[in-house]
């Protein structure tokens, strides 16, 4: 961050729950964000994060900056994000990463799809009514039942 000349800015999590984090910087030569950030007022070589996500700050910044990385050789902000994600594979077993993987905004179709009974379409309806602020708003989601929320909530969190 500090080679790269990006400050880290805390925001609350109200403002920016709908994305977590995100960035609006220049990384070799080029201008690089997310669509996103056009409704927020964001400097140039900032990156934001959720007051909520400071105990797993690494591993947040560490996604932040290979989806840059990404994205200044070309990738779209999808690709880039799922490369970026992969890329979190460096803390495998780390129980921080692995805590923060479960919550239920930024949990993965991999992990969402290991826990039986819990399918690709599901994930889909899951991501496509995100961000929830708490768990219970997952009961609005066509196919989570009680007995599903009850498996839910024993294998994820929200923020």
């Amino acid at each position: 961050m500090d080679r790269l000349g990006y400050d880290l800015i805390y925001k609350p999590h109200k403002k920016i729950a709908e994305h977590m984090a995100f960035y609006r910087v220049e990384y070799e030569g080029k201008e690089i964000s997310p669509p996103i950030v056009e409704k927020y007022d964001i400097s140039l070589n900032e990156i934001w994060i959720s007051e909520k996500l400071r105990p797993y700050e690494r591993y947040i910044l560490h996604h932040e900056l290979q989806e840059i990385k990404y994205r200044a050789e070309g990738y779209d902000v999808r690709e880039a994000h799922e490369k970026a994600s992969e890329d979190g594979d460096i803390w495998e077993d780390e129980p921080g990463y692995e805590e923060l993987k479960k919550e239920i905004n930024l949990v993965s179709e991999e992990d969402f799809t290991s826990i039986p009974g819990f399918g690709e379409e599901l994930y889909k309806r899951l991501v496509e009514n995100r961000p929830y602020f708490h768990l219970d708003g997952v009961k609005e989601i066509p196919g989570i039942g009680e007995e599903r929320f009850q498996r839910l909530k024993e294998n994820f969190w929200v923020l």
